[in-house]
């Protein structure tokens, strides 16, 4: 009680501090990890049960029993964006074993590839119609297309976690740092502090609750070109109920996350009202015989869909995802235990 009535006040303060948020700063976090967790829609605050955890809420890695890594490698949108994530957690013996205490890390890449370097050309529009026709350069000569000089924009994120479990439920912090390279040599650094909490057998012994505060102290990210962004608080708040089921000779899992933001998001969000704004995460996850899984779900009101093959001390896990208004995103994850 006292952990989640903290929690709240802590928030209070967050939303009512006088900051100006910069919409949607340091989004190319958002996707998260973990091919499992996307297939279900990223409705996984409550259920973080692998080392993407480490993302999804950081006080999950608290109580896992054996070493986990895990690698994902994701086309974003077709071939627009290339996006990894790598995660690693070991459960530690430092503190008191009772509270089974756990390190965590993770790397988040977005990487924008052949962008064009035309800052050194001329652009001519011959029919005045608003649109390019060719480049030429200095000397007055077209430019063919294929010999431009092309970078790739990249961000990246580091994070390192801790969590142990407390008679409340287990909770858990974050510190992340923020690099990111953008062509014509501009870049940013930031750091940031997420922290979760979450209680398994609430209630009852098949429901579990969970909440993450990302940006838990806000975020400055400081641009070289003497810009800054500011990353306001968001809260996830989420929920996942296990039913064991004898005719799949497995189970379903069932979960709903609830992503709030107060970056005056508006119509970028599925609900908003002033400067809050709200998705909703929703998620299923037919188990059989804990080897293999089929699952699906929707990401805010974009559908998903997966599966899993679990075989020894390997688990392989594919998610899909789909967009009105660009390709489809798909994503394949590797997790090992040992």
């Amino acid at each position: 009680m006292q952990v989640r009535t903290v929690g709240l006040c802590a928030l209070g303060l967050f939303i009512a501090a006088p900051v100006h948020a910069t919409k949607l700063a340091g989004e190319f976090m958002a996707p998260g990890g973990g091919a499992r967790a996307l297939g279900m829609g990223g409705a996984f605050a409550a259920v973080a049960a692998d080392a993407s955890a480490v993302f999804w809420n950081p006080a999950g890695i608290a109580g896992m029993e054996k070493r986990q890594i895990l690698a994902m490698h994701a086309e974003q949108f077709g071939d627009l964006l290339n996006y990894n994530f790598a995660s690693y957690v070991h459960p530690s013996g430092l503190l008191d074993e009772a509270r089974k205490p756990a390190f965590g890390f993770a790397l988040i890449h977005l990487g924008d590839p052949d962008q064009l370097l035309t800052s050194q050309y001329r652009s001519v529009d011959d029919d005045s119609d608003g649109q390019i026709d060719y480049l030429v350069d200095e000397n007055g000569n077209v430019v063919d297309y294929d010999a431009i000089p092309r970078e790739s924009n990249n961000s990246f994120a580091g994070l390192g976690t801790f969590a142990l479990e407390t008679s409340a439920g287990s909770v858990g912090g974050t510190l992340k740092l923020i690099y990111q390279d953008f062509i014509a040599g501009e870049s940013s650094m930031g750091i940031g502090i997420d922290l979760g909490f979450l209680r398994r057998g609430f209630l009852t012994e098949n429901l579990a609750v969970g909440a993450k505060l990302a940006d838990a102290t806000g975020t400055y990210i400081s641009w070289s070109t003497g810009t800054n962004e500011f990353i306001v608080p968001s809260l996830k708040l989420g929920s996942a109920y296990r039913i064991d089921s004898e005719s799949l000779n497995g189970s379903v899992l069932l979960a709903v996350d609830a992503d709030f933001f107060f970056d005056d998001r508006q119509i970028a969000s599925q609900f908003w009202s002033e400067t809050v704004s709200a998705d909703l995460r929703l998620g299923l996850e037919l188990s059989f015989q804990e080897k293999v899984m089929l699952r699906g779900g929707l990401d805010a009101e974009n559908p998903t869909a997966g599966a899993g093959l679990y075989f020894g001390v390997f688990g392989l896990d594919y998610a899909y995802l789909h967009h009105d208004a660009f390709d489809s995103t798909h994503r394949v994850s590797l997790l090992a235990s040992f």
